[in-house]
């Protein structure tokens, strides 16, 4: 597990941590600051890159009800 998941970008953190729920969750942190929680590593850092790039300027998509 890689303390800093976006190589070019070492703001973003994941941590294992207990949060409140009976088993510790990958924490995602930006400088620092609370950004999502995640079962799984890999989650954790999907979660870390989505955020990265809402902040460079990304669309956000979300699930439309048909």
């Amino acid at each position: 597990m890689k303390a800093h998941p976006i190589k070019s970008d070492q703001r973003y953190t994941v941590t294992l941590e207990y949060c409140g729920d009976a088993k510790p969750r990958y924490i995602v942190r930006f400088c620092g600051e609370w950004i999502a929680k995640a079962a799984t590593y890999p989650a954790a850092v999907l979660l870390a890159t989505g955020h990265r790039a809402q902040r460079n300027g990304s669309p956000v998509f979300t699930n439309q009800p048909a």
